[in-house]
């Protein structure tokens, strides 16, 4: 597994890497610009001053002997001069020449005009230099005899190599020691930077599956933690009332499959201990309870293979107006038991969905809505290919029951327990809907009218 720290660690260390060596070179390159122009200035202002230290005296070239020494071009000195003729033959030489005159400066061709030219190169004997290049006409030249001549002069780049090769080797030396001590450095930072994050790790670690109530403590976080801590403990919220309703689920599961089969059980020790009394009437009511806990079985079985989502959803066109009367005359014996009247209200149009689905939904709706409805009240059902919406009134009804009408097993009448009301007729409703990709509206009025609606997704005039 791949550490977080260590992956920080590379990738900030070559983002640091880059940043010194760019920087380096950066500031090796510009200081050797400064370098380079503060070397050639020095080179212009000695040339200038001996062009300045030229002048013709009784018709002889003479230079200012104490203006040479002074630029360096002294017998002591490193920098070099040479004034030649236009025909380049020597005309004056710097003391500073060892060599044979001629062979230490290099043959330079004569600038078009009288701009100074400073240019790299080498001396005769190999070493680097700057070469200062000018044409110039030397002071009180009055029968222009010395109109043509040029000056070369020379300054060794051995000290500016050096200082260059100094500042390499300080901003190499300073890049390394850098890159070694940042490796350690950088991994305490992260540690200590991470160490929030390895706290909520641990939080979350050490909650217990049985203690889905507990939450991280996000008091002292980082503001970029915060966010993730509270998505988790909304997750841990969702996952408590999830296992909730699964406990809730499995009782309630449990208590209506024990009530069928207490009754089955009864009749057939009633049927044991009299075998006399084993009438037709008591195998009716063994008919009557098998057949209800088959319903239940099945409508488990509904809801199991919706929410593994392996129920096969089979489109097909409908005829709307014909399954809704279908549906309203099936529960007609039931509704006029109750002094129910159901207004329905159907828009044709062509309906595309699941029939077996659609059933069961109108089934459950209108089943849920004669069951729960006070005696002498009217339902009303609407219908039409983009939505279906079933009313009644519903005075025991708080809002607040809203949000639990989808439970399973969810009573607001715990009366109804025994009765052929099993508390999942909504959740399946709810079920079927959103496997048709439907979307389910419960509301309750101010006057307690209870209505659910469902609005269908629209595609080529139906449901997908």
């Amino acid at each position: 597994m791949k550490s977080l720290r260590s992956q920080l660690t590379v990738a900030l260390g070559f983002s640091i890497c880059a940043l010194l060596v760019a920087g380096g070179l950066g500031i090796f390159f510009v200081t050797r610009g400064v370098l380079q122009d503060q070397f050639d200035d020095t080179l212009v202002a000695k040339a200038t001053a001996l062009i300045t230290a030229t002048e013709i005296d009784d018709e002889e070239f003479e230079i200012d002997l104490t203006v040479q020494d002074f630029a360096g071009f002294g017998s002591g000195g490193d920098d070099y001069f040479e004034i030649l003729r236009g025909d380049n033959s020597l005309m004056v030489a710097s003391p500073s020449l060892r060599l044979p005159v001629g062979e230490m400066l290099p043959q330079m061709d004569a600038p078009p005009d009288q701009e100074p030219r400073i240019v790299s190169g080498k001396l005769a004997d190999g070493r680097p230099a700057r070469f200062f290049i000018q044409r110039f006409v030397p002071k009180d030249d009055e029968k222009l005899e010395y109109q043509d001549l040029r000056l070369i002069a020379a300054s060794p780049e051995r000290d500016l190599i050096f200082s260059l090769w100094v500042l390499g080797s300080v901003i190499v030396g300073v890049g390394v020691l850098m890159l070694a001590l940042m490796v350690p450095v950088l991994h305490a930072v992260l540690a200590r930077g991470l160490r929030p994050l390895e706290s909520l790790g641990k939080q979350v670690q050490n909650i217990p599956a049985s203690r889905l109530d507990q939450r991280l403590d996000l008091t002292g976080q980082p503001e970029e933690l915060v966010p993730l801590g509270a998505n988790l403990n909304a997750w841990l919220g969702r996952m408590e009332a999830s296992f909730e309703r699964e406990r809730r689920f499995s009782s309630h599961a449990a208590h209506e499959l024990r009530t069928p089969l207490a009754e089955l059980k009864m009749i057939a020790e009633l049927g044991a201990t009299w075998p006399d009394q084993a009438t037709p009437e008591r195998c009716a009511e063994i008919i009557k309870v098998a057949d209800e806990l088959e319903a239940l079985l099945e409508k488990l079985s509904l809801l199991a293979r919706a929410d593994a989502g392996s129920q096969q959803v089979e489109l097909a066109d409908v005829d709307l107006s014909g399954s809704v009367a279908s549906i309203v005359e099936r529960f007609t014996a039931a509704a006029a038991a109750k002094n129910l009247l159901i207004e329905s209200h159907v828009e044709s149009g062509p309906f595309r969905t699941d029939p077996v689905l659609w059933f069961t939904i109108l089934q459950n709706l209108l089943g849920n809505a004669i069951s729960h409805a006070p005696a002498g009240s009217t339902i009303h059902l609407s219908a039409s290919p983009a939505r279906l919406a079933i009313s009644n009134p519903a005075p025991g009804l708080e809002g607040g029951d809203l949000e639990k009408l989808f439970e399973r097993f969810w009573r607001k009448d715990t009366s109804h327990r025994g009765e052929a009301h099993s508390g999942l007729g909504l959740s399946i409703v709810r079920a079927c809907v959103n496997l048709l990709g439907g979307r389910i509206q419960p509301a309750l009025s101010g006057d307690k009218i209870f209505q659910v609606e469902i609005l269908w997704p629209e595609k080529d005039g139906g449901v997908r």
